[in-house]
């Protein structure tokens, strides 16, 4: 069962526990990330902010999920998780043309299909295994709960509004507090078991 409430309840709680370090996570990851679309009309720009978001989608889930676990970690986790970068891309990129082909066949399947594997890339950091290992994972967790997944999309999608309604600037509150909400209904899932080898992280 997904709490939304209670899920909303743990973002606004955790971020005014430790309100400017949400924020300035929040303001370092939008700013970076959407550096490349300052300039439109360029493609290599657009494929730069791809690969931008998936290095640092890496190290955005591993700082929240050691927050979560207990661990306050510092702001340069940010940018130092490779080991997820190449999975978390691939990933991103799959997961995607899984939704647009299944928006092309009647709409409704992509949103199913985006719904069944909407963990898959906090899968890949939390538990660090491949792909479709992740995707596996999140297509069991995600069973028999779709639709209320999907109103608690629906809800973060109007705090992302309520936040470009103040000014534009409640977007840097709003995005933490959607990223834990997002963490807190993820860890209260049942978490299925790894059936994959781990991977093992890259030698130096």
């Amino acid at each position: 069962m997904v709490d939304i409430g209670a899920a909303f309840r743990f973002g606004w709680d955790t971020l005014k526990k430790d309100f400017w370090y949400f924020i300035g996570i929040s303001v370092l990851y939008l700013v970076i990330t959407n550096l490349p679309n300052g300039r439109t009309g360029n493609s290599s720009l657009g494929i730069l902010g791809i690969f931008i978001s998936a290095w640092l989608t890496g190290g955005l889930y591993r700082l929240l999920l050691d927050y979560k676990d207990g661990k306050k970690q510092e702001f340069t986790v940010l940018f130092t998780q490779f080991t997820h970068f190449w999975r978390i891309l691939l990933g991103e990129l799959l997961i995607a043309l899984i939704v647009i082909g299944g928006l092309i066949l009647l709409i409704v399947p992509g949103f199913i299909w985006g719904l069944k594997y909407m963990f898959t890339i906090l899968v890949i950091v939390d538990k660090n295994v491949e792909i479709g290992e992740a995707m596996r994972i999140s297509k069991e967790m995600t069973q028999g709960i779709k639709g209320q997944l999907f109103l608690f999309t629906l809800a973060c999608l109007g705090a992302i509004i309520a936040g470009f309604i103040c000014l534009g600037i409640g977007v840097f509150v709003a995005v933490p507090i959607i990223w834990l909400a997002f963490l807190h209904v993820y860890r209260s899932l049942p978490q299925t078991m790894v059936t994959a080898a781990p991977v093992m992280p890259a030698k130096v």
